[in-house]
């Protein structure tokens, strides 16, 4: 990334000599020297959880290694289980101590602390995971920008999974925190429970939904399954929290306690922790989105940016394959769905693979009326929130404060 421009003579010589006299003929080159000089770059990530939750947390740090092995000149490190309230000192001993270039935060909580610190050290690069503040947006710094990398289409599909195998026509989610974020997630996978469940029996599907208000406990998450199995029978049941609580006790239902019942992975593939129970669930590659911004901070292209990757983003090619020749179940790109469980029946499983392309192409929109069957959505006070012949768009789905009306809260 630099180079020296050498010029003068290079010393080439030649005579003439003829009949009563002679001649010396001087020629010159420009000679470009190319030398290689190295840029390097000191990234510093600050996690809300633990770095080994297996969720949340666990995502971004396998992001941040997989993005240093994919370029030369990047170094990182990490702080881990950083309170909202905490994050502004943790971002300073980044910065001053470890002197890093570049401060990665990966919780909402972090945005405004991270728009204060951006203004304090223009010579630094700031990227908030999850937020609405950005150079770009006109309400944080030009050394600020913000990603996110969407989950709620491939929830969609998970809704359709789940829609397609309860045996009890009960659906459970375990929620955080009862935010657009989350309630996307939840909305998205409700209809397409729903939508798969009424056109396999006609029914209405039965969900219910228990807030956590944490990202991380455990010991919470796994009461709060136990509760939907009790309470309605759920023999389905997505989780948010960030750990694979949910499909563990999942997998303890159908080996210990003889009551089959499904999970999901979420954020990573936990396939491991409920191998008789997993039904499939999202793998998010969080290294997709920081190797941009190391490209662009080593080349000296840095802008701010606003960055929401969905399905069929930073791959070769978003075109829609027939469902056939799907690529569900293969990594790529920044987000994937991990590969479908058999038990799903085929004609369940082309339907997902079709969506599933179609959504990587952007000709399919879960949260609309064509993801709720040709039908209004509405929410838990039967308010029209999305028209029959309507689709979210990306506002309505950062400002979701409404839970689609199939479900009960607790």
């Amino acid at each position: 990334m630099g180079g020296l421009l050498l010029g003068g003579v290079v010393g080439s010589l030649g005579t003439y000599a003829g009949t009563g006299g002679g001649g010396v003929t001087t020629v010159e080159r420009a000679v470009t020297v190319t030398r290689q000089v190295e840029r390097r770059l000191k990234a510093g990530y600050v996690y809300i959880g633990p770095a080994k939750d297996y969720g949340w947390s666990f995502s971004h740090d396998q992001g941040r290694r997989w993005a240093d092995r994919n370029i030369r000149g990047v170094e990182s490190v990490y702080i881990e289980g950083v309170g909202d309230a905490d994050v502004k000192g943790a971002m300073k001993t980044l910065i001053e101590v470890e002197n890093v270039d570049f401060v990665v935060g990966t919780s909402f909580g972090y945005m405004d602390p991270m728009a204060e610190l951006a203004s304090e050290y223009p010579e630094k690069y700031f990227l908030h995971i999850n937020g609405f503040r950005a150079g770009a947006l006109g309400n944080a710094p030009e050394n600020m920008s913000v990603g996110d990398i969407n989950t709620y289409q491939i929830y969609y599909l998970e809704g359709l999974a789940a829609g397609a195998v309860t045996q009890t026509g009960a659906v459970g989610v375990v929620g955080t925190f009862r935010i657009p974020v989350i309630n996307r997630l939840v909305n998205a996978f409700l209809l397409g429970a729903r939508y798969a469940y009424k056109k396999r029996t006609g029914k209405e599907i039965k969900a219910r939904v228990v807030w956590l208000n944490t990202w991380f406990d455990p010991v919470k998450a796994r009461d709060a399954v136990i509760s939907l199995v009790d309470t309605i029978d759920a023999d389905v049941i997505t989780s948010t929290e960030d750990s694979p609580t949910g499909l563990q006790v999942v997998e303890e239902y159908t080996t210990k306690k003889g009551r089959r019942t499904w999970g999901f992975s979420h954020y990573t593939d936990m396939t491991a922790f409920g191998p008789n129970s997993h039904l499939t669930g999202h793998i998010v590659n969080w290294g997709v989105l920081y190797l941009e911004f190391y490209k662009m901070i080593l080349t000296g292209s840095w802008r701010s940016v606003d960055i929401w990757a969905r399905l069929g983003d930073f791959t070769p090619s978003r075109w829609a394959k027939p469902p056939e020749q799907s690529t569900l179940g293969k990594p790529e790109g920044p987000v994937y769905m991990a590969p479908l469980n058999p038990v799903v029946p085929a004609e369940w499983e082309l339907l997902i693979k079709r969506r599933y392309e179609e959504m990587k192409e952007g000709v399919f929109e879960p949260i609309s009326g064509e993801g709720n069957m040709g039908e209004p959505v509405r929410d838990t006070n039967g308010e029209v929130r999305i028209d029959r012949v309507e689709r979210a768009n990306r506002t309505m789905l950062m400002n979701m404060d409404w839970i689609v009306e199939y479900a009960l809260e607790a």
